[in-house]
């Protein structure tokens, strides 16, 4: 078969494309780090790159929960150091009435502070994070307690969940009943607070002390709750970091299949370079073309 010239320049020219061609996805591939552009580049990797992004964006979402969980959590721990310093407050009043040497008027004061430290407490159970409430169960969208009447306002008892794993859910809700007690029962921290009101306004002295055995109890209680939230923090730190582990370990592998050696993309790169050099050298003779009417 007899090769002319025109099949030469036909030949010639399909060469300089391909390795142009070849130059450009090098050049992509080093500005953009990845070996993998579309499932042509590689059919078997690309199968796990998307599985193991897959992973990724699953694991990225356990851990929001993980942080919003801490989130949560921490504003709890807040919340009850407030509520632990209302009832220290209110029972160093409390204390200071019952000794019977307070005046009327300094009974007053007291009765007035201790009105402000109430509803200072319900402010506490109406406390929330990111928009959801956080002592109202399942229920995060409905304030639990009212001004009017929280000594006989019902908490919702349901358990907010939040995932941490395809398979395990960690409870971060507290219901205010755990903390300020049950409904109109005598114990709750409210009722509590109405009758030290009463028993101020109606020089009623001898009940006070019957009254800061009930803040006594009410900071237990408190203080339990408070215990129960720095374990579930603890917990929560070391699934975050479990978690974080998890997705340094998936980008590596990601990494192995979809990123480009950097140095050796490189030399690639050169090499092709020079070839693309030498056949423009080679078929400025033949054809008597330069590189500027290529590039065209």
């Amino acid at each position: 078969m007899r090769v002319t010239h025109s099949m030469q320049h036909l030949q010639l020219l399909r060469n300089l494309r391909n390795n142009n061609s070849g130059i450009l996805e090098w050049q992509n591939r080093l500005a953009t780090g990845r070996r993998i552009h579309k499932p042509g580049d590689d059919p078997v990797g690309v199968g796990y790159y998307m599985r193991y992004n897959t992973e990724i964006n699953r694991t990225n979402e356990f851990l929001e929960n993980a942080n919003t969980a801490l989130g949560y959590l921490s504003t709890m721990d807040e919340m009850m150091q407030q509520a632990n310093d209302v009832l220290k407050r209110a029972r160093v009043l409390v204390q200071q009435a019952a000794t019977g040497t307070t005046a009327d008027d300094g009974r007053q004061h007291i009765a007035s502070e201790i009105r402000q430290l109430k509803e200072q407490l319900v402010l506490i159970g109406n406390s929330s994070y990111s928009g959801r409430y956080l002592f109202n169960g399942q229920k995060t969208d409905q304030r639990p307690y009212s001004l009017t009447d929280p000594a006989n306002d019902k908490t919702d008892r349901g358990v907010y969940y939040l995932n941490i794993s395809p398979f395990v859910s960690v409870p971060v809700s507290i219901s205010g009943e755990e903390i300020f007690g049950e409904a109109g029962a005598a114990d709750n921290a409210f009722r509590v607070f109405d009758d030290i009101l009463d028993h101020l306004n109606n020089n009623q002295l001898d009940q006070l002390a019957a009254d800061m055995e009930k803040i006594d109890v009410l900071s237990d209680r408190i203080n339990k709750v408070w215990a129960e939230i720095g374990a579930r923090t603890n917990r929560f730190e070391l699934v975050k970091e479990r978690i974080n582990d998890q997705l340094v370990s998936l980008k590596e592998l990601r990494s192995q299949i979809g990123d480009v050696d950097m140095a050796a993309a490189l030399v690639e790169l050169q090499q092709r370079e020079n070839v693309l050099q030498a056949s423009l050298a080679v078929g400025a003779r033949v054809m008597q073309v330069s590189l500027v009417d290529f590039l065209r």
